[in-house]
């Protein structure tokens, strides 16, 4: 199986401190699809989602943000 890695930018709309960021990237490692998540502590409401296309949507995945209580936007 080849993955076809897509990266996209997600705008969180909660402010996050750096503990409640770490839990939420690892909470988004254990999604369907998703390789990579990550951030710049300059930019807490910006997360960069690296996912296998051909195993998930970016769709999926932004209603993971709705089931935590969240808001967010592919940017």
């Amino acid at each position: 199986m080849n993955a076809e890695i897509t990266d996209v930018m997600v705008h969180v709309n909660e402010t996050l401190n750096e503990q409640a960021l770490h839990t939420l990237e690892d909470a988004m490692r254990g999604d369907r699809g998703v390789i990579s998540v990550g951030h710049n502590p300059r930019h807490p409401h910006l997360l960069l989602v690296a996912y296998d296309s051909a195993v998930a949507r970016s769709s999926t995945f932004m209603h993971q943000f709705q089931d935590r209580g969240m808001h967010a936007q592919l940017v």
